[in-house]
This record gives structure tokens, C-alpha cells and sequence, in this order.
């Protein structure tokens, strides 16, 4: 990046201070993370001519390699703090194949009060990876990369002039540096010791796109790494189809053409001849059919089982199936072992109540003898990753660092570990891919971006790469008269990518409280109607989530992580009078009743899910209804409250009396329904409203009848939503997440830095 210039830039309503490292829109700060704010300020001084990716890449990560990837994020991150998308863009205009140019009129107004400098010392690192695991001890930080280091000071330039006394500290951080430097040298041998007999995977250098269609579902790699299956959304939330490409990057195949239902592929034949894909309709997750494709067409598909999890997984020798049964009276789960056709049915191990396999995460050995699985614990909610040996039984505990989120295992070939799709406790919704040692139960991170990866992992032996799926979420808040919903326009243009993505409500005098990313946290902001004066009420460093405002204004009550599990807090509109209102973990969807006085709540114990009820001053909680349950939303009168419900034969839509019972009213809901976090009544309490899986949202009128979509909506899957207070506007999320195959190929690296 060049240096800080003297000069301000103005395009249209925009500001672009380079010095202060602000941009402002009608002179209000737009947030942008620092190489989005880099690369804007790059495109705008070469305003009007085309910037290679090749000169970006060097002028605004000149001392980091990275993939293209960085690049389109955060050209992302720009078109929406501008207010533009790539579809419809104003300023930035993408040259595909080659760059990007910035468009418009800009001035450049001189500064004078940028002070003169010069001669600025740098001081680079150069970092030799010798492996992604961490030592058992000594390691500079938990979880941190071992490296020989060696420290450069290299040249000057003339962009800054230091004081004495500004010297003085550069010297002393350099000689604090070498001193590091020498201690670590030092002691390289015993950490090398410590860790010289762990098998461990090499380190990450390239990850490379192979599809570019934005709806892939799933992923698999052949064994010898040059080809993968996928599966693709079609429109519709199950409609789906199946697809065979090369990861050369030639031309993909269709193998089946789209139909409403999901495929999802789990893995290629030894010999890479066939696909083993499994099938389910809408919601079938439990009821899916196991199938043999080849990959050269001739031969129709074979039907090998059904009614197993969509997530069984073959064994190495392809003989045998590992899945996972639920038993929906006890809430227990079972891994099961069969032969193809069925027959040789054995329960390996079964976890009590509350101790729940999660079924899309089972993988097998390499050597076939056992299977690794991820498990919720029913007291805390966390997942942790188990191992079973299928001959005798025994189950024993890999990891225990309570990750947030275990989505998929898969087996490194070597037999040295694993690598999981997951999250831990310091990341807010991101999924990234880790390795962890089998033997050991050591992890460390092997992507560090800011990009999901999950619902598929697929390693090759030949290529040591493995395959996944790399997604980009973002989101914005819209606002429309509420009798005129076609007409909403859009109220937020911040870069966090993720504003209300984790909820939103209404204050009584119009402003809305909005969650929002903070580094790799969420925090509660509130801004008017018409997305002025947005300032941050929670502190940032925790997962506050799911705001419910009282009707008189007063307090809001949200779900935070802050005390370290999921629990309900309350505060004042201001963000004064903090106050957590449970303590026994595993809470969630607040909400109030009309007078303030009453929080209910959902309580997860024993892997299931119950409504309770706590004052909003605190004290002792009281549970009013059993069951699966999710989203209590209390009814605008106060005297009922609206949930998922599930029951024999499904989940539908229930309504309860305020004290529980039984329920005053069921409705059949779309086998695209989803209730999470979006259960909301209209302020008239005639119906209610929850979202679907892929188009808009569903209203069900209370007096019965089929749900209706609203009308006025975007074509598109929503998030969260509701009417302001006084039923005049309706608030809603749009979001996107572009979902792709990619390719991560792992080498011993050695990053050299300029210099």
C-alpha cells in the first residue's frame, strides 16, 4: 500500500480520509476492516484506470501471500459499505480475468495539516513453518504456530520523520524482538523434542476454487485427487442436483438432473469409478436412501439401503456403513454398523439422554477398526470429538475444549489425526478447518480467514489435499411501510457483513436494536428508522445475540455468552444496569411479555428443549411447558404464546395459553418452514409469522386456514424480521451466502517476507 499522501478524496456523499483512516458517508463513519479500507483507498487514487490483481495484491498485502479470495471479500466489504453490489455497481466495476476500476468523480482536497515526515525504520519477520501443532509445552501462545524465526531490519523510506524519544522506543522494541528471538532459539530443541514423535499434516499453501455456481451443498474428492462430485441448489430449498468435475478445472458433468431432493454425495469409489451418494426428501435427514452411481454414465444408479441418516459414512474396504439412529421417546442416539445391504446390524455405542451423537460429523479410521464422531454435551451445549472402537466398544474422548460447533471429521490418511470443520469458543459464527491429533487430542487451526468452511470434508492420499465447502455470509437490515413492503429500501451499508443477521427489534419509538459483528464477536447496536445515529450498546468481545425489547422502552434482554455459556441478560435501552437473569446454561430466545414484567425463554436439558419463565428483575425461574420446543413468542395481548412444536408425525406450529397446558391451537406448516429465531407475531395478534428455508416468509393466520408468503418480498431465503411497535413499518434481514467447492492443498511452507 503507498504511503499515507496529503490528500482527503471526495466522491459523491463519500469521504475517504487516508491519514485518520476513516470513511465517511454524509459525514457519519462507515466501518470498514483495515485491507478493505487499503484497497479502497488504492482503487481511488487510480481512479478511472484499470488496477490489476497482481498490483493490488502487492500494494495492499505487499508483506503477506494470500489467495484471490482475500481479494473478493473484501471488494465485497466495499461494495457494501458504498451501497452497491456486483450485480448493480456505481463505483467499483470488476474487469472479469484481470482487476477492478473505480468510476465516478473524485476531488482530492490537500491537507494542511498533515505534518512532514520521514525516514521510517521497518522491521520484518521471517517465519519458517515447521508445523500446524502446537508443542505440549512452552509454545509462545496456546494453539500457536512452532517457528524458527529470524528477525530483519530492513531498509528505509521517506515517509516518516521520529523523534528522538520515538527512536528510543523502536530501538527498545527491536532489542525486546531479539531478545524473544534468542529465548525462542534457545529453547526450539526441547519444544522439538516434545512434539518429534507426533505424526502431524503438513501446512496450508494454496487453496484454489473449483466450482463458481454460489449453491453447492456438498462436496467429495476422489482418492487420487483429480476429480470431485458435487451436489448443487436448485431453486428451491430441496431441490437439488448432482454434478462430476475435474479439479484441472475442465468443463463439469451433470451426473443427475435437478429433482426435489437432496444429494448429498459421501464419497467416491477406491478405484474412483463410482459415487456413493445418498438421497432424502424435504427434512428427511432420517430416512435417506444409500445409492451407487458411476461416474461414466451406462449403468442406472443401484439402490444399496434405505431409511439410514443422509450422513452414514462407507468404511475404507466399502463393505460396511457407520450411521446414526435417534430414539425420539428417550432423546438418545446410537451408532449403528451394517453391511451394504442392511444385515450385520450392530448398535456400537449408545450415549444416555442429553449426550447426543451428531450424526452429520461420524467418520471412520483409516484402518477401519473405529469411528470418530463429534457429541453435544446436553449440560453445556458444546460439542467435543469421541472415538469408538467398533470390536469391543470403548469409547474414548478426544477433545476437550468445548468447541461451540463440530460439523464434519475426516480422517488424514497418514493415521496421525483428524480434520474437523468447527468452531470454538473465541470465534462468533465462522467455521474454520482444524487438525487434531488422535492421540493426543492437540489441535490447531489450519485456515485462518474469514470465510465458513463445513458441510463437507474430503481428503485425498495421492495429492495431500482434501476438498470442501468455502462459504461468505453477509446481510443487511431493509425497512418498509408496513402496508407497502415492495417499496422497502436499505438502512445499513456497514462492512461487518453481518448486521442482523443474529437478530433485531423494534424500540417503541422507532429506532431499531440490531445485532452486529465486532472482530469475532456480536454486539447490540441501535439506530433510527432510517439507519441514522447507529452507536453500539454492548461491549464487543462476547456473542450478544437475539434482542427482545420491552413494550415500554425500558429494558432489553438478549442471549449473551458473557458469563460463559448461553444464558439471558437484561439491560437498560442505554446499555446501563446489566443484569444476568439465568445461570444454569443452555438459554436462549428471549422475550418479553407486553408489560414488562415476565422474560420467557427456551431451556435445553437432557437434549431437549422447554419454555421457561424468570422476572426481569431475576430470581427463580419456573418452566411452563415440556417438550421439543423452540422460539416462544409471546402474543401481543399477552395471553398466549406461539412456538415450534414437535409431535408425533412432525413439527408444527403451536399455540399455548401463557401458563402452559396444553396447546390452544396447531397448524400444519411447509415442509420448508424454519423457526430459528423467527417466530413473530402481527402487532394485531390476528396471525403469525416465521420464515421459510429458501423464499420469503410465511404468515398463518390465527383463526386457521393454509399459511400465505407475504407479499412484497424479496424472491429470496430471509432472516430474522418483525413490525415496529406500533404496526406502521416492517423491519427484515436479506442475506447471502455463497457457498462453492474449493481445494486446499497442504505442502511445508517457509513465508518469506520483503526485505
Amino acid at each position: 500500500m503507498k504511503g499515507f499522501n496529503r490528500y482527503i478524496y471526495k466522491f459523491d456523499n463519500f469521504l475517504l480520509d487516508p491519514v485518520n483512516r476513516q470513511l465517511l458517508r454524509n459525514n457519519k463513519p462507515v466501518p470498514l476492516p483495515a485491507k478493505a479500507f487499503d484497497l479502497l483507498h488504492a482503487l481511488v487514487e487510480n481512479n478511472g484506470r484499470l488496477v490489476e490483481k497482481d498490483e493490488l495484491f502487492s500494494s495492499v498485502w505487499q508483506d503477506q501471500i494470500v489467495e484471490e479470495s482475500n481479494l473478493t471479500v473484501h471488494i465485497s466489504h466495499i461494495r457494501k459499505a458504498l451501497g452497491e453490489t456486483k450485480n448493480n455497481p456505481v463505483h467499483i466495476l470488476t474487469v472479469p480475468g484481470y482487476g477492478y476500476r473505480f468510476e465516478g468523480e473524485v476531488s482530492a482536497q490537500y491537507d494542511e495539516t498533515i505534518v512532514e515526515t520521514e525516514s521510517r525504520s521497518l522491521v520484518t519477520i521471517e517465519h519458517e513453518i515447521s508445523s500446524i501443532e502446537n508443542s505440549a509445552t512452552d509454545a509462545p501462545s496456546e494453539n500457536s504456530v512452532p517457528t524458527d524465526t529470524t528477525i530483519h531490519i530492513v531498509g528505509t523510506d521517506s515517509r516518516f520523520r521520529f523523534t528522538f524519544a520515538q527512536k528510543a522506543i523502536v530501538a527498545l522494541f527491536v532489542g525486546t524482538l531479539l531478545a524473544a528471538a534468542i529465548v525462542w532459539l534457545a529453547r526450539r530443541d526441547q519444544i522439538n523434542a516434545a512434539t518429534e514423535n507426533t505424526v502431524l499434516p503438513e501446512t496450508t499453501t494454496q487453496i484454489k476454487r473449483l466450482t463458481s455456481k454460489g449453491t453447492v451443498n456438498y462436496v467429495v474428492l476422489s482418492p487420487d485427487g483429480r476429480f470431485f462430485a458435487y451436489s448443487l441448489a436448485e431453486r428451491g430449498a430441496y431441490r437439488s442436483s448432482l454434478w462430476y468435475g475435474q479439479t484441472n478445472g475442465n468443463s463439469d458433468i451433470q451426473l443427475l438432473p435437478a429433482a426435489d431432493l437432496s444429494y448429498n454425495p459421501r464419497s467416491f469409489s477406491a478405484d474412483g469409478n463410482w459415487i456413493y451418494y445418498t438421497s432424502s426428501e424435504p427434512r428427511g435427514f432420517d430416512k435417506g436412501t444409500l445409492y451407487k452411481l458411476p461416474v461414466l454414465g451406462g449403468v442406472p444408479a443401484q439402490k444399496l439401503l434405505s431409511g439410514i441418516s443422509v450422513y452414514a459414512v462407507l468404511s475404507p474396504d466399502e463393505t460396511r456403513l457407520a450411521y446414526v439412529r435417534r430414539d425420539p421417546d428417550d432423546r438418545s442416539s446410537s451408532l449403528v454398523i451394517a453391511d451394504l445391504d442392511g444385515s450385520s446390524e450392530t448398535e456400537v455405542d449408545v450415549l444416555p439422554p442429553g449426550q447426543t451423537i451428531l450424526a452429520f460429523s461420524l467418520a471412520w479410521s483409516v484402518d477401519g477398526n473405529s469411528i470418530v464422531f463429534g457429541a453435544e454435551n446436553g449440560r453445556s451445549k458444546s460439542h467435543d470429538i469421541f472415538i469408538a472402537n467398533i470390536e469391543d466398544g470403548n469409547v474414548r474422548q478426544i477433545t476437550d475444549m468445548d468447541w461451540i460447533t463440530v460439523s464434519r471429521i475426516e480422517a488424514v490418511k497418514d493415521g496421525s489425526g483428524f480434520l474437523v470443520s468447527g468452531r470454538d469458543k473465541n470465534s462468533f459464527s465462522a467455521n474454520q478447518i482444524w487438525f487434531v491429533n488422535n492421540e493426543t487430542g492437540k489441535h490447531a487451526k489450519i485456515t485462518r480467514d474469514l470465510q465458513h468452511y463445513g458441510s463437507s470434508l474430503s481428503f485425498s492420499t495421492a495429492t495431500k489435499s482434501f476438498a470442501t465447502i468455502q462459504a461468505t455470509r453477509e446481510s443487511s437490515i431493509w425497512v418498509a411501510p408496513a402496508d407497502d413492503i415492495a417499496t422497502a429500501r436499505q438502512i445499513t451499508f456497514g462492512s461487518s457483513g453481518h448486521e442482523g443477521w443474529f437478530g433485531i427489534d423494534w424500540m417503541p419509538d422507532g429506532r431499531i436494536v440490531y445485532v452486529a459483528r465486532i472482530d469475532q464477536g456480536l454486539a447490540l447496536w441501535m439506530m433510527d428508522a432510517d439507519g441514522g445515529n447507529a452507536k453500539q450498546i454492548t461491549s464487543a468481545g462476547f456473542l450478544d445475540e437475539r434482542p427482545s425489547v420491552t413494550a415500554d422502552g425500558r429494558y432489553i434482554v438478549f442471549q449473551s455468552n458473557r458469563s460463559g455459556s448461553a444464558e439471558i441478560w437484561r439491560m437498560t435501552a442505554d446499555g446501563d444496569e446489566l443484569k444476568q437473569l439465568t445461570f444454569d446454561g443452555r438459554n436462549s430466545f428471549p422475550h418479553t411479555t407486553p408489560n414488562g414484567h415476565t422474560v420467557l425463554y427456551t431451556h435445553n436439558a437432557d437434549g431437549a428443549n422447554s419454555v421457561w419463565s424468570i422476572s426481569i428483575e431475576g430470581g427463580e425461574a419456573a418452566r411452563i411447558v415440556e417438550g421439543d420446543i423452540s422460539n416462544a413468542r409471546v402474543s401481543p395481548d399477552g395471553n398466549y404464546f406461539a412456538c415450534g412444536y414437535r409431535v408425533e408425525g412432525g413439527v408444527k406450529l403451536a399455540v399455548f395459553p401463557i401458563g402452559g397446558g396444553v396447546p390452544a391451537k396447531l397448524f400444519d406448516v411447509p415442509p420448508t418452514f424454519n423457526f430459528d429465531g423467527s417466530i413473530r407475531w402481527a402487532r394485531d395478534g390476528r396471525s403469525i409469522a416465521y420464515r421459510d428455508w429458501a423464499n420469503g416468509i410465511w404468515s398463518q393466520a390465527v383463526d386457521g386456514g393454509e399459511p400465505k408468503l407475504i407479499g412484497g418480498l424479496p424472491q429470496e431465503k430471509l432472516y430474522h424480521f418483525d413490525w415496529s411497535q406500533d404496526g406502521k413499518l416492517f423491519g427484515f434481514v436479506r442475506g447471502a451466502e455463497i457457498r462453492d467447492a474449493v481445494l486446499i492443498t497442504t505442502a511445508q511452507q517457509k513465508i518469506k517476507r520483503p526485505g
